[in-house]
């Protein structure tokens, strides 16, 4: 491998968070010829330099879940299991696995890194997050809210929603702020399941 490609990616895997585009590579071979590029990406993943990610997307072993998703898709926020073990209300914090929610069509990536899980939501349900060093995040009432919604319609989770999460230390006035938001069905199932428990 060329030496001066291996330190350009290092050297840029720092401004990129250790995620490149086809295009970023493109940028760093100073190559326009695709097949020059393809041969490169090729040698630079047979090494264990990039891993690829999805067509297009490829990242160094360092890279994290939460930087892959984000460069995937930026307007998706990290919610669920990574969200509440952040907060400390759950006691795991899901390995090798990622969650975020954005609007449009569900996808999942798999990679030699783990699993990054773009989930969908209607666009009344997409807020409820802060951006952090351009990486959006859901409050942790958000992320508990994400998973109850997602358990009502049938998804399960690493944890059990009912007995796992410590719910209270989440924000009852923030949850009932955003309930305001959901629909009735939902709301009522979230209220037997989880009202009493403050």
């Amino acid at each position: 491998m060329d030496s001066e490609v291996y330190k350009a990616i290092q050297r840029w895997a720092g401004e990129l968070d250790g995620v490149f585009t086809l295009n970023d590579l493109r940028v760093i071979f100073r190559d326009r010829i695709d097949a020059s590029v393809y041969k490169r990406i090729e040698n630079l993943v047979k090494s264990g330099t990039l891993i690829k990610v999805k067509r297009g997307i490829y990242a160094t072993p360092e890279a994290t879940l939460t930087a892959i998703s984000n460069r995937i898709e930026p307007g998706a926020y990290i919610s669920t299991g990574t969200i509440l073990a952040k907060a400390t209300v759950i006691g795991s914090i899901p390995v090798r696995k990622v969650q975020a929610v954005k609007k449009g069509r569900p996808r999942v990536y798999r990679c030699a890194l783990g699993v990054i899980e773009h989930l969908s939501v209607i666009p009344r349900l997409y807020f409820g997050f802060n951006a952090v060093e351009g990486v959006l995040y859901a409050t942790p009432e958000k992320a508990f809210l994400d998973v109850c919604y997602y358990a009502y319609r049938g998804r399960t989770f690493s944890f059990d929603p009912a007995s796992d999460v410590s719910v209270g230390d989440l924000k009852r006035e923030v949850l009932t702020d955003y309930l305001t938001r959901y629909d009735p069905r939902f709301v009522g199932y979230f209220n037997r399941i989880w009202g009493g428990r403050w």
